[in-house]
């Protein structure tokens, strides 16, 4: 729709002067407004027109006369119409602001460091996907981690906070570094706070503020929380190279192999799949001499079979 030509009618709707096309053009746009270009307004919101246009109203037709009030009743129909009309446009603005996201994604053994809009710092670690927008224009400043894991150096500021959403948490800092990861095979989120503080919530409450040298691990299918204290360095010295694994799961061991390697490791039995694991994997090793260490560690021992790789 072209606003100009659009704000000309009102105009003209205002005065009077508009023929029976154009009156019947703004009155069904009116009535169709919330429909608008996938617009749509919660009870709050509804709520607050309602009261505004019944204040304007009711401001304008306090009068005795019959004459003005036939003119103050046409003169709160174009408050209701205008007043419809700059909140439609406010929220397609912020609406249209906030659409712009790319997906960043990254392959089997690749690491990307990125800058986003604010300064801030994002690395983003292997058979990762998340979306982060072109620019902040909204109130807070929000990127999406779908899957994979990220570390972020967040630039300080304390009229928007940073909000990252997974699948199941939302983390909220005003400035901070703190690391996410939400693989979906391992079925649980954590988040690892290197400075300042980080907000931990689900879709109900908030679970914790966490500070320096904590974690947060979120089974995604129970919907329980622990917390444990952490080795700082090592909670995303994954973006210098180097993972390190603490009394970590088989499933854990599955994905970081999966992640610096891109081969599929496999328990040959529940006895190999009830291992747990602690190692420093440090990337750019040949994937053979990790796999000797691994197989050293638990006296098992593994073969191949083209990617895959069964331990025993």
């Amino acid at each position: 729709m072209d606003i100009t030509k659009f704000r000309k009618k009102l105009e003209r709707y205002l005065k009077g002067t508009t023929n029976e096309t154009e009156s019947a053009v703004i009155e069904a746009w009116y009535k169709s407004y919330q429909a608008d270009e996938g617009l749509t307004l919660n009870e709050k919101e509804k709520a607050g027109i309602k009261s505004a246009i019944s204040q304007k109203i009711r401001a304008v037709t306090r009068t005795k006369t019959k004459f003005y009030r036939l003119k103050s009743y046409q003169i709160a129909a174009s408050l209701v119409l205008l007043s419809a009309v700059a909140f439609v446009f406010h929220r397609l603005q912020q609406h249209h602001a906030a659409d712009h996201y790319q997906t960043v994604q990254t392959k089997a053994g690749q690491v990307k460091q990125i800058t986003l809009q604010d300064s801030s710092v994002m690395w983003i670690n292997a058979l990762t996907s998340v979306r982060v927008p072109s620019s902040f224009n909204g109130d807070v400043r929000k990127v999406f981690l779908d899957e994979g894991e990220a570390f972020f150096e967040v630039k300080h500021n304390e009229k928007k906070p940073f909000i990252v959403n997974t699948s199941a948490l939302t983390v909220q800092v005003l400035g901070t570094s703190f690391n996410v990861s939400a693989y979906k095979t391992l079925k649980h989120t954590s988040v690892a706070v290197a400075t300042g503080k980080v907000t931990v919530s689900d879709n109900h409450k908030q679970l914790a503020l966490l500070t320096p040298g904590r974690q947060l691990m979120f089974d995604d299918s129970a919907k329980t929380y622990v917390q444990a204290t952490i080795n700082i360095s090592e909670s995303h010295s994954w973006t210098d190279g180097d993972t390190y694994l603490r009394q970590a799961s088989f499933n854990e061991l599955v994905v970081v192999m999966k992640n610096i390697y891109g081969i599929d490791l496999k328990a040959a039995s529940p006895a190999v799949s009830g291992y747990r694991f602690t190692l420093r994997i440090k990337r750019g090793i040949p994937v053979d001499d990790t796999l000797k260490v691994i197989s050293t560690i638990r006296n098992t021992k593994y073969r191949k079979e083209g990617k895959l790789v069964i331990l025993y």
